[in-house]
C-alpha cells in the first residue's frame, strides 16, 4: 500500500502538478466550493435556514475566488511578473528573450515530452524560429527541442512565473476577493431570497 502511494505521489505528472502553483489553488478553491457547504450543511447544530444560507454564502464566495484567480493571474501578474524578471534578468542565459510567459510555457510543455512527441507537435509553431539562450549559442530553443533529448529547461523561468502567481495569489484571493464580496454577495444572496442571519459573520 506504502509502496503504491509512494509511486503516486513520485509520479512526474503529479509532482509537476503539485509545483505548479495555478493548478493547486485552483483545485483547492473547487474543493472548498463543494466541500465547505457540504459540511455546513451536514451540521445539526445549527438550524436548516442558517446552514442554507451559510452554505450557499461560502459556495459563492469559494466561486468568485476561483473566477478571479483565473483571470487575474495569468492575464495580470503572471504577464507582468515575467516581463518583470527579464527586464531585471536581460542578457542572462538562465532566463531567455522568450515573446511572454505564455511562449515559455509552451516551451517548457515541449521540453518535458519524448523527442519522438515533440517532432510536428503543434505548440512547435508557437516557438519563435531565431530565439536562442544567450547569442553565443549556436542552437535555437527550436533546434533544441528537435535534436535533444532533454533540452534546457530554464529553471528560472519556471520560478518567475510561480512567483508571480504566488504573489497574484496572496493579494487576490486576500484582499481583492474579500473586498469584491461586500459588493457582490450581499446583492446575489437577496436576489435569491436569502435574509442574513444575525449569527452569521460578514466573510
Amino acid at each position: 500500500m506504502i509502496d503504491k502511494v509512494a509511486g503516486i505521489l513520485l509520479n512526474p505528472k503529479f509532482v509537476n502538478f503539485a509545483n505548479n502553483t495555478k493548478y493547486t489553488v485552483s483545485t483547492e478553491s473547487i474543493f472548498k466550493a463543494t466541500g465547505r457547504p457540504a459540511a455546513i450543511m451536514l451540521d445539526n447544530h445549527v438550524d436548516k435556514d442558517t446552514r442554507k444560507y451559510a452554505a450557499t454564502k461560502e459556495g459563492l464566495y469559494q466561486a468568485l475566488c476561483l473566477g478571479i484567480y483565473l483571470t487575474m493571474i495569468p492575464f495580470v501578474f503572471q504577464k507582468y511578473g515575467f516581463k518583470l524578471a527579464q527586464k531585471i534578468l536581460k542578457g542572462d542565459s538562465s532566463l531567455p528573450a522568450f515573446k511572454n510567459a505564455a511562449e515559455y510555457l509552451n516551451y517548457a510543455k515541449l521540453a518535458k515530452m519524448d523527442i519522438k512527441d515533440r517532432k510536428g507537435h503543434k505548440l512547435l509553431a508557437k516557438i519563435s524560429d531565431t530565439l536562442k539562450s544567450s547569442p553565443e549559442e549556436n542552437l535555437t530553443l527550436k533546434e533544441h527541442l528537435l535534436s535533444d533529448k532533454k533540452p534546457p529547461e530554464f529553471p528560472t523561468a519556471k520560478g518567475a512565473i510561480e512567483l508571480s502567481n504566488l504573489v497574484g495569489t496572496v493579494i487576490g484571493l486576500a484582499w481583492i476577493a474579500s473586498e469584491l464580496s461586500n459588493y457582490i454577495l450581499h446583492p446575489i444572496m437577496r436576489g435569491l431570497g436569502f435574509e442574513k442571519p444575525k449569527n452569521i459573520s460578514e466573510n
